[in-house]
């Protein structure tokens, strides 16, 4: 590798022969074998290749969740997310490709930007079309290597780190060298979102014995810093000096939109009245969902009211962790499908896949948390959650 990083490996036989590793070319086209799709591939298929521990050890380990994740902002390389529901994104890329620096920086951060206006639902949807499953896919690869997760506070975890815009956003690439430094202290000087940046040079060497040799390294990293707006001109990083306010705006819109849901939420739970008087009333958020947590064991079942402004509507689901109670509940319910349905006055959405059960309403609702339409969505919460109590302790 031109002018890498590193110093050259060394193979040291049984009888102490030295055998220096050659570095393996990487290719921006796609025809090459070594490009930026096998590092995509590499890294999704062997996380431990990141040396994340060295950046920021609280997001491992890493349980790859899946590449091309559709955003607004374009497909992001790979989604990986932590048992705790950190997640992370990295961009593979090779760094001579003169597209790769000047766009990499803007483009994670794009979608840095992006996913925090998204809520669990949102995330669940485009996770479950990358994939090519249905349910609760991001829950079910974490419960896969980790059974003890609790399902509603991982759900929940991941919606405060989407909420807040909490994540890890590495770019790795074959030889990245120049100004590596320059950038995380850059981003880290001008940030306004909770998010932690590292970049990570993966050196590919040819082998006697094997397809290669990986050597990963840390090249620079940031401490937790918040969100950021840059702009990329000519392959400079620049921040957006002739728009001042713009960065206050942004930080300001976040905020409001917190408040907004604090204050929804307590309102809200102040003036609940549900008929089952032995269910607990839930605790206020400042984000998009709402849980009531069902008798007499939480862990067993419970509600969530939501707001999903990216797709215009609101909901409530139901659902059940994976048990012999959900087992047994969801069938009873389902048997009485078209009375229950009757009772909510709408088409309920049944799902049930791998042990994972829950039943969804959801209403169509433009623009959901605007003034006009708060005393709507707040009707139909009190009156959609009242009514799955009333169903369930029956």
């Amino acid at each position: 590798m031109h002018n890498s990083a590193y110093a050259t490996p060394l193979i040291i036989s049984h009888n102490d022969d030295a055998l220096p590793l050659a570095p393996m070319t990487m290719s921006a086209t796609s025809e090459s074998t070594y490009n930026e799709q096998f590092l995509q591939e590499l890294m999704y298929r062997n996380p431990s290749c990141l040396p994340i521990n060295e950046i920021d050890g609280s997001y491992s380990p890493l349980i790859p969740v899946c590449m091309e994740l559709q955003t607004p902002a374009g497909p992001l390389d790979i989604l990986y997310v932590t048992p705790s529901g950190k997640l992370a994104i990295v961009e593979a890329k090779l760094w001579r490709n003169p597209e790769a620096r000047r766009k990499v920086i803007g483009q994670i951060l794009d979608y840095a930007k992006e996913l925090s206006k998204w809520s669990y639902e949102d995330l669940q949807r485009e996770v479950s079309k990358a994939t090519g499953t249905k349910g609760n896919q991001l829950y079910n690869l974490v419960a896969a290597q980790y059974p003890d997760t609790v399902e509603r506070e991982f759900c929940d975890a991941v919606s405060r780190s989407l909420s807040i815009g909490q994540f890890l956003l590495v770019i790795a690439g074959d030889g990245i060298r120049e100004g590596a430094g320059a950038i995380a202290n850059f981003i880290e000087r001008s940030g306004n979102l909770a998010f932690t940046f590292g970049m990570v040079e993966l050196a590919i060497y040819q082998h006697p014995n094997a397809r290669c040799q990986v050597q990963p390294r840390v090249l620079a990293k940031t401490a937790v810093i918040k969100r950021t707006i840059v702009t990329i001109e000519d392959g400079a990083i620049r921040l957006a000096d002739d728009e001042p306010s713009s960065l206050e705006a942004h930080e300001d819109s976040a905020s409001a939109q917190r408040s907004l849901y604090s204050n929804f939420w307590s309102d809200f739970n102040a003036s609940l009245q549900l008929d089952d008087t032995s269910q607990p009333i839930g605790t206020a958020a400042k984000a998009q969902n709402y849980y009531l947590y069902m008798p007499p064991d939480k862990n067993q079942a419970w509600l969530s009211a939501y707001f999903q402004g990216s797709q215009g509507k609101i909901g409530v689901y139901l659902r059940f962790a994976r048990n012999g109670f959900g087992d047994v509940a969801y069938p009873a319910l389902l048997a009485e499908k078209d009375q229950i349905e009757k009772e909510l006055g709408a088409p309920v959405e049944w799902r049930s896949k791998d042990g994972q059960h829950s039943v969804v309403l959801a209403m169509p609702l433009e623009d959901p948390t605007s003034e006009s339409n708060l005393p709507i969505a707040k009707a139909f919460f009190a009156d959609t959650l009242n009514k799955f109590c009333e169903r369930i302790s029956a």
